[in-house]
C-alpha cells in the first residue's frame, strides 16, 4: 500500500527559485486544534499544497504511527481542494518524490 503525504510546516514555505509563488494554505486556529497541533493564537501552520512524498506504508519511517489524531473539517477541506484544483488548472509545477 502506497502513502501520499503533503506536509505541514511552522514556517511559510520559501521559493525554489527567485519569482516563484509556493502553493500553500494557512491552517486556521480552529483546523490545528482538530489535527492535534494545538491552538496556540499565536502560531502559524502552512500546508503546503505544491510538494508531496509518496512511499509504502511498510517503508514508513517519519511517524510512530499511521493512526489519524485528528481530521480537517469538510469546509477547509473544499478550501484546500480548490485552491490545489487551481494550481493544477494553471499548470503551477508540483514536486513529487517517490522513496524507496
Amino acid at each position: 500500500m502506497m502513502e501520499i503525504n503533503g506536509w505541514i510546516s511552522g514556517q511559510r514555505p520559501q521559493p525554489r527559485q527567485s519569482g516563484e509563488e509556493r502553493i500553500y494554505e494557512i491552517i486556521p486556529e480552529t483546523e490545528r486544534h482538530r489535527i492535534g497541533l494545538g491552538a496556540e493564537a499565536d502560531k502559524v501552520s502552512h500546508l503546503i499544497l505544491d510538494d508531496y512524498n509518496k512511499v509504502r506504508t511498510d517503508e514508513l519511517y517519519d511517524f510512530e504511527s499511521l493512526t489519524p489524531v485528528g481530521s480537517f473539517s469538510p469546509r477547509f477541506l473544499e478550501r484546500v481542494a480548490r485552491r490545489f484544483l487551481d494550481a493544477v488548472r494553471d499548470s503551477r509545477p508540483i514536486a513529487g518524490l517517490t522513496r524507496r
